[in-house]
């Protein structure tokens, strides 16, 4: 198993419809997938072959007619330098149009009405990212700060305030350097962390898992533990929503 599966793949929604962005791309993230939102297919084209078998979901409803997104997608497809997996978004009902995504490109990740409804839907896109390993073998999305600004933390040791910087995050833990070296032993509790994440504050607490010399700094690890409340990851979750979208945007833009 290569590098990028066992990391995990990159789901894209090209040119989403508003119930996707709004109700359920947040979701898919709590679910502990990479998503991205894309709004220019042009340069998509160049971009998503950077990703190794990437997942996308292409709104077929918005942009182009549906010969237009036909010659895409079978362009897509049948470029050499292509391995992106690609599943169709539509309300069309139009079974002929059906036929021609699944029996005729064969897109291998499905032809979802949304008219089925969102929960359904829902249901449909989830199981489509599971059969295709979209998660690769880890169990959480971890997401690099380092590159950010306001990602920081403030912690309480030994009685005295600490300032570090955030290296990265995931909803189960987070590794980070202190601005002024201190040494923290294995197991050690950390009870009182503030997170600020982008303008958001939150707060956790948990144990130091162990720690890593650099020529720079010391990086340390720490899980969350269970006092972590649904508020704190749901911010959490937020931030690695809009790092995500904040990264493609970089790539889209580059």
């Amino acid at each position: 198993m290569d590098r990028e599966t066992f990391l995990a793949k990159k789901v894209f929604f090209l040119h989403p419809h508003s119930v996707i962005q709004q109700e359920l791309v947040r979701e898919l993230v709590s679910y502990e997938y990479a998503v991205y939102l894309v709004s220019d297919h042009k340069k998509f084209r160049s971009v998503v072959k950077e990703f190794s078998e990437p997942i996308v979901f292409i709104n077929i409803d918005d942009e182009m007619d549906a010969e237009g997104w036909n010659d895409y997608i079978s362009d897509m497809m049948e470029s050499e330098d292509n391995s992106a997996m690609i599943g169709v978004l539509t309300y069309n009902e139009d079974k002929e149009l059906a036929k021609t995504y699944l029996m005729d490109l064969m897109i291998p990740c499905g032809y979802i009405k949304l008219k089925l409804g969102l929960e359904q839907s829902r249901q449909i896109i989830l199981k489509t990212l599971e059969v295709n390993e979209a998660r690769g073998r880890r169990r959480y999305l971890r997401i690099d700060c380092w590159k950010f600004q306001n990602t920081e933390l403030n912690v309480i040791i030994d009685g005295k305030l600490h300032s570090g910087k955030i290296k990265d995050i995931s909803s189960v833990g987070m590794a980070f350097v202190l601005d002024e070296e201190v040494p923290l032993q294995k197991h050690m509790m950390l009870t009182d962390i503030q997170l600020k994440l982008k303008g958001k504050i939150a707060r956790v607490s948990g144990p130091v898992m162990g720690s890593r010399e650099t020529p720079q700094h010391s990086i340390h690890v720490m899980l969350f533990d269970k006092t972590i409340t649904d508020d704190t990851k749901a911010k959490i979750y937020g931030f690695i929503y809009e790092t995500l979208q904040e990264e493609i945007k970089l790539l889209m833009t580059g």
